[in-house]
């Protein structure tokens, strides 16, 4: 989507956020770099609950300074703590925020507060000239009418359906876990390529084959880094985001459609590598707060399964896929098939 959309007002910025993220943030503080007058990147953070002001403000203009167009940002914080005597929540990490963003040539050029009942200017107290708008402001907005006119939907978080199967699954999956040889792993990869390219091919068996093929760790990772095709070979740097080029993202959300339905023939026990998969591919897409839910969902179908802690600690520290800090690379929800 490279035609113009133009926005006219605060709620037309707000109307962009859930298009461009996927959800209505909650609990969060989303900044959003300005290149001129066009919106540039946008990064979601948790809501800084007692963290260091300085601190929490130079981790999030760390991550902005990726756009290297940006000439200013806007913010908009999401909660509904002290919002109900017209107070301003967190007014230190703002104003730490405010500071670190000046300093890095990108000055803060408005804010918002939007709660779960409201929404208004964040540095206008005077209720004269800023009152408290209703969120159908946002919702019925020309900004937010555009947006779905040109094919733009808000999802949100997708539970994986529950199993479908019988008993017999488990086994058949169980038999199609590689013993780890060389020719093993080249036969899973091959499958797996070949469902990727032609998502209507997968059949009953070949999904017990590829979720048999994603319970061995070795191949798993190896499946995992064939969705980023010319990725680095070393694996860390995968995990991590980090391309040279841009992903393939018709590819990865065609990898998150298969894993989906790798789940409806799975039984519980045998998801949590289909479940990693799915969120870790949501964590490169800039989605934290769903890539966390479905690491917690692989904890809750296998305890202790290893790739789950270590994914979801990158979620916990706060860490962005590379990919998803550069706009260039980044993922674009307004352009999913």
């Amino acid at each position: 989507m490279n035609d113009f959309i133009k926005f006219t007002g605060p709620a037309d910025v707000l109307a962009f956020i859930p298009h461009t993220l996927g959800q209505t943030p909650t609990e969060s503080f989303v900044a959003l770099t300005m290149q001129g007058n066009k919106i540039g990147a946008t990064l979601r953070v948790d809501a800084p609950f007692g963290q260091d002001p300085v601190g929490y403000a130079q981790t999030i203009v760390s991550y902005l300074t990726a756009d290297e167009a940006a000439t200013g940002s806007l913010l908009v914080i999401y909660t509904d703590e002290g919002t109900i005597d017209g107070s301003r929540p967190y007014a230190g990490h703002v104003q730490a925020l405010r500071t670190e963003l000046e300093t890095a040539g990108m000055p803060l050029q408005d804010a918002w507060l939007v709660s779960s009942k409201l929404w208004r200017n964040y540095h206008c107290t005077d209720t004269s000239c800023c009152p408290d708008q209703p969120l159908d402001a946002i919702t019925t907005s020309n900004g937010n009418a555009a947006l779905i006119y040109r094919g733009s939907a808000v999802t949100g978080f997708i539970a994986p359906a529950p199993f479908a199967g019988d008993e017999t699954a488990r086994e058949a999956i169980a038999a199609h876990k590689p013993d780890g040889w060389p020719e093993d792993l080249e036969a899973s990869r091959a499958a797996w390529a070949k469902v990727l390219k032609d998502p209507k091919s997968l059949t009953t068996e070949t999904a017990h084959q590829l979720a048999g093929a994603l319970q061995h760790p070795t191949v798993r990772d190896y499946m995992m880094g064939d969705i980023v095709p010319h990725a680095p070979e070393h694996f860390t740097s995968v995990m991590l985001g980090v391309f040279r080029a841009r992903p393939d993202w018709a590819r990865v959300d065609t990898a998150q459609e298969v894993a989906f339905e790798l789940m409806k023939v799975t039984p519980e026990g045998q998801r949590a590598p289909m479940l990693c998969l799915i969120g870790w591919l949501e964590w490169l897409k800039g989605q934290s707060s769903f890539a966390a839910r479905y690491f917690k969902l692989a904890l809750e179908d296998v305890a202790g399964y290893r790739l789950a802690e270590l994914l979801g600690e990158l979620v916990n520290r706060g860490l962005l896929a590379e990919c998803s800090r550069d706009p260039k690379k980044a993922y674009d929800r307004r352009l999913k098939r």
